[in-house]
């Protein structure tokens, strides 16, 4: 998470500088050990990509999607490791997700920097529909949601 905040920050994105503090690798340490967070590694012990998926909503979550009732999973944190860009990891992940998570939960939800359009475009390519706009801690947000069966 470092290495992708430090990454994001040299392309003049700004929205994970959290991940540079000591406080977030707490907080992540907390989530592996929740079964939250999960490390996706090559052959080789190489970390390649990481992501957090709950159907529990965080305080973040109902901040942007508003308290909801209905069942979803929810996504934060798809961060690639530079050395693995332009090889669809992120997209084999959000595959494999869709393939490994509860289908009774029926749809999975995320958000991303409204600002950052490289990523937006990366989520409506994988089939995401978007949902809305949300502000949230002064940032403005775009929401993504995909039901099992592809339709939002």
């Amino acid at each position: 998470m470092r290495d992708a905040a430090t990454w994001l920050i040299k392309k003049g994105i700004y929205q994970w500088e959290y991940y540079l503090s000591d406080e977030s690798v707490r907080e992540i340490k907390q989530d592996i050990n929740a079964g939250t967070t999960f490390l996706f590694e090559d052959s080789g012990g190489h970390e390649v990509a990481v992501f957090n998926l709950s159907p529990n909503q965080i305080e973040l979550d109902i901040s942007i999607w508003d308290e909801r009732s209905d069942k979803a999973y929810y996504l934060h944190r798809l961060a690639v490791n530079e050395n693995y860009h332009s090889r669809q990891i992120g997209k084999k992940i959000l595959a494999w997700i869709m393939d490994n998570i509860d289908q009774h939960q029926g749809i999975l939800r995320l958000d991303c920097v409204a600002e950052n359009p490289k990523l937006n475009q990366f989520y409506l390519d994988a089939g995401f529909s978007f949902a809305s706009h949300a502000e949230a801690m002064g940032i403005t947000f775009s929401k993504y949601e995909k039901s099992f069966n592809g339709k939002a």
